[in-house]
């Protein structure tokens, strides 16, 4: 078995004491692992993805890259750590697609010749090599969404956390997310609402409902357990679903 990148032990965070967003939460994921995180709305899959990052406190023991979660580590954690945000507003800041690509790099101090080449590669990964002067204002929804993973890419990070990382995306921006995903190595925990995304790129999911873990295990187990799911007010992926045709008249 390969080493635990990522261990949570009796973990629990809140946003007001008496309401635990979740709590007494358990897991670890080994090295390479592509893993699901699925639930409701309001289940915890931002809070814990957040937290990961020691953007949000928590109680418990939670390790990243075999270093505790707290301020004095978050500087060498996030260095191996990659955080595509649900709002891609709150992660590009700088006036053109380069530049927000190229931030991390320039900042490890990377010569200029390393950080087009890091930029480059990122760019052709996701596809979006004709953004790569645009203006960031003047991108859609979805190429904003692109060119926030590119910027993750970019960081050649060794563990990836990604929430809802196809809302907005077009079906052939879609595919080429999910193609990116299945072909990438580092380690990856993935929120998401677009089960079929989950089942396509994730061989265990974790199953969040009532402020702790419902279901981990295999993905393809998990997903397609109608009654398990529908416990937890989620649906089959549309795969799955059976099509009822309209009645014509």
């Amino acid at each position: 078995m390969s080493k635990i990148v990522i261990e949570c032990q009796d973990i629990s965070c809140y946003y007001e004491k008496a309401k635990p967003v979740l709590s007494n939460l358990s897991f670890a994921i080994h090295e390479g692992e592509s893993v699901g995180l699925i639930g409701a709305n309001g289940s915890g899959k931002s809070t814990l993805l957040g937290a990961l990052c020691g953007l949000i406190s928590h109680e418990g023991v939670m390790q990243v890259a075999g270093l505790s979660v707290e301020k004095v580590n978050l500087p060498e954690i996030r260095k191996k750590l990659g955080y595509v945000m649900q709002d891609s507003d709150n992660q590009l800041f700088l006036p053109t697609v380069y530049d927000d690509i190229a931030f991390a790099p320039r900042n490890y101090g990377l010569s200029a010749e390393d950080v087009e080449r890091m930029v480059t590669e990122a760019l052709r990964r996701t596809g979006i090599e004709h953004l790569k002067d645009r203006q960031n204002y003047k991108l859609s929804g979805g190429e904003k969404r692109m060119v926030c993973i590119a910027t993750i890419l970019a960081m050649q990070p060794e563990i990836i956390l990604m929430d809802e990382p196809s809302i907005t995306l077009d079906p052939y921006n879609r595919r080429t997310l999910i193609q990116n995903l299945q072909a990438m190595p580092e380690t990856k925990l993935i929120a998401s609402h677009d089960l079929d995304l989950i089942l396509e790129t994730c061989e265990r999911v974790i199953l969040l409902d009532e402020h702790g873990i419902k279901a981990d295990g295999d993905a393809e187990v998990i997903l397609t357990d109608e009654a398990l799911l529908k416990s937890c007010r989620l649906e089959l992926p549309y795969c799955y679903q059976k099509v009822v045709p309209l009645k014509k008249g």
